[in-house]
């Protein structure tokens, strides 16, 4: 089997029990929901009903102290009662409306509440016409105790009307925890099991694909910086094994020839420093990062009489002159200098991390050193003098275009004196 088709397999079987897994937990926490709904549902009945009564007693009192008093303002909170006792009864018949039983208490008692509702009323209304007649009719309404006698069966009916609210409560609260227990327990069971499958995969996966993967980034960021891929002994004999062998051998491939062509793209054919091209971008870099206290400095550096000498002894004599030139620019200077060819006899040094101005006489000295002694070439003796100029960033310029030109300046400033064959430039200096 290969290993797309392992794969499959695997994912679709761990598919089919996650979906399998998680519609029968959604359908026991659909359960469990509607069971919570109806325990949270009585225990409204049970708040409605208790704030009923409540607000019965509240417009009792709102009419017992206006009939002692005659003070309306207990008539503001007796009418504000009525309107709770209406709400609050309109949201049980709500709460209840499935349940038949409920319904049948919730009818008579309000029955009751209507017959309390108008034994208040009536008082109310006799005492507001305020005649003594009116007041006298108010007083035996009152003395008839029949109000009393229709609170006590309120209170009786909605007794018993809770009664019931909690007996069912207490069942279907039972119910919701046996629902919750049960779902706690089959989650439970599920959790060895998907650790058991979800170990399997790990393993299965990290064998199969994650530690060929890895070290095929491996491989890949050796490339990346240019290294050569180490040897290795590849023991897969599948299609990752086969693509990694081959990503293997064609990286060497592809690292062979871009070292080759990346050499060949920035140094020079003929002296082997670097070429032109690579030295705007890294002098631009590098006047990036210069200060005050870490100058750079830009040397450039002319072979005297160079045309007179390869007309003298020929173009393959000149070839030489200047690789033996590059040879001796190059080892004079730091390992984290810089040697370019910038064109025909022409060089540049591009030095980094100077503290002082100052220090350049000391490199200048050692760079002039390597050419104290003549070059040997095809039995012939050639004494080669060269012309520096040099300028320095951030002190003359941080434009790499302007410090090449102040360094040419300073260059052909000191080809006209002879007696010096270095010159740094000076502000002010204009080409002459």
């Amino acid at each position: 089997m290969s290993l797309r088709a392992k794969f499959t397999l695997l994912l679709s079987t761990v598919l089919l029990v996650i979906v399998a897994n998680t519609f029968i937990i959604y359908l026991l926490d659909k359960e469990g929901q509607a069971k919570l709904e109806t325990v949270i549902r009585t225990h409204d009945v049970l708040d409605e009903s208790e704030k009923l009564y409540k607000q019965l007693i509240n417009a009792e009192t709102g009419q017992r102290g206006y009939l002692l008093t005659q003070d309306i303002s207990y008539l503001t909170p007796y009418y504000s009662a009525l309107d709770q006792v209406k709400e609050h009864f309109l949201n049980i018949n709500k709460l209840t409306i499935n349940n038949p039983e409920q319904k049948n208490t919730l009818a008579l008692i309000d029955e009751l509440i209507s017959k309390k509702l108008a034994e208040l009323a009536l008082t109310v209304e006799l005492v507001l016409q305020g005649t003594p007649s009116a007041l006298e009719r108010a007083k035996v309404v009152v003395l008839t105790n029949k109000g009393k006698q229709f609170m006590d069966q309120i209170r009786t009916q909605i007794e018993l009307f809770q009664d019931t609210a909690r007996a069912k409560l207490e069942q279907q609260d039972a119910e919701y925890q046996e629902s919750k227990i049960f779902i706690t327990r089959f989650v439970t069971m599920q959790i060895p099991l998907a650790i058991i499958l979800l170990l399997f995969c790990a393993f299965y996966i990290n064998s199969k694909l994650l530690k060929p993967l890895k070290l095929l980034i491996h491989i890949t960021k050796q490339v990346e910086k240019g290294e050569k891929p180490k040897a290795l002994t590849i023991d897969i004999h599948d299609e990752i094994g086969y693509l990694i062998k081959r990503f293997v051998r064609m990286s060497d491939i592809v690292y062979e020839r871009t070292r080759k062509l990346n050499f060949q793209a920035s140094h020079d054919h003929l002296t082997g420093v670097l070429n032109r091209t690579e030295l705007k971008p890294a002098l631009k870099h590098a006047i990036n990062l210069c200060s005050e206290k870490n100058k750079l400095a830009v040397i450039f550096i002319d072979i005297n009489k160079f045309k007179q000498l390869n007309d003298e002894y020929g173009h393959l004599i000149g070839d030489q002159i200047l690789i033996e030139t590059a040879k001796r620019i190059t080892s004079s200077v730091r390992a984290d200098d810089d040697v370019y060819r910038y064109g025909g006899d022409e060089f540049v040094i591009v030095t980094h991390n100077i503290a002082k101005s100052r220090f350049i006489d000391a490199m200048i000295d050692h760079l002039l050193e390597c050419f104290n002694h003549p070059f040997m070439l095809e039995q012939h003796t050639i004494n080669i003098s060269i012309s520096i100029g040099v300028a320095l960033a951030p002190d003359h310029s941080t434009e790499y275009k302007q410090l090449l030109e102040l360094a040419d300046l300073a260059m052909y400033k000191s080809k006209r004196r002879p007696k010096k064959s270095y010159h740094i430039y000076q502000e002010g200096e204009k080409k002459e």
